[in-house]
Parts: structure tokens; C-alpha cells; sequence
């Protein structure tokens, strides 16, 4: 019967102390998908330089979200295989170029490389 206890009390412990980091890893996926929304809307108006911030703003959110809800990669690489990281990878390539773009001042590319992030970035929330 105590031994019971202990154990219950323990697994509640270690369900509480898991469950932050997963609803933090939650939102923060949530502002990155709401800062690329309005990085992309900007671009299209030419607001580049207020797109610009919002899509660092999100690359942020995006590597706080990895850091609260890492996913496991294979010690092999293959194509498909890992279809988070695959999605990942190519989030924050797409960031990077429209990051390129805003400051470049070239708003429709900027545009539709945060939309191609955001595309991204569901592809990653839906895989297994």
C-alpha cells in the first residue's frame, strides 16, 4: 500500500514537470505560425522592414519551440525518414531567404518565402 503511494506520488511529480514544457512548446509553435502570417502579409503590402522583424521574431519562437518539444532524429540519415526534421530544415532555410529578402527590400519574395515557411511549419505540426 505505501509502495503504491510512492509510486503514485512520483508519477505525478514527473507528469507535472513534463507538462510545461509541451503546452511552452505549444505556444511558442503558435506565435512563430502568427509572426510568419503577419511577416508575409507586410511583405506583400512592402511593409519589408516590419516583415523583417516579425520573421526574426518567429525563427525565434521556432528555436524555443525545439527546445522545449525536441523530436527524436535517426542516427542515419534518410530521406523521409524523419519527417519533423525534414520539415524543420526546410522552415528555417525558407526564414532565412525571406529574412534575405525583407532587408533586401524585395517584398513579394520576402512574401512568398514566409509563406513557404508556413507551409512548412504545418507540414511539421501534422507529421508523426
Amino acid at each position: 500500500m505505501r509502495n503504491d503511494l510512492i509510486m503514485g506520488a512520483t508519477l505525478a511529480v514527473l507528469v507535472s514537470c513534463a507538462a510545461p514544457p509541451m503546452v511552452m512548446a505549444e505556444e511558442h509553435g503558435q506565435e512563430a505560425v502568427e509572426d510568419l502570417e503577419k511577416a508575409a502579409q507586410d511583405s506583400a503590402k512592402g511593409s519589408t522592414s516590419k516583415a523583417a522583424k516579425e520573421l526574426n521574431e518567429a525563427e525565434k519562437h521556432l528555436i524555443k519551440e525545439n527546445k522545449a518539444h525536441p523530436y527524436a532524429e535517426p542516427m542515419k540519415q534518410i530521406s523521409g525518414d524523419a519527417p519533423k526534421a525534414e520539415a524543420d530544415r526546410k522552415a528555417f532555410r525558407e526564414l532565412k531567404k525571406a529574412e534575405k529578402d525583407a532587408k533586401k527590400k524585395v517584398a513579394g519574395d520576402a512574401a512568398d518565402e514566409a509563406k513557404k515557411a508556413l507551409s512548412d511549419i504545418k507540414e511539421k505540426e501534422k507529421a508523426p
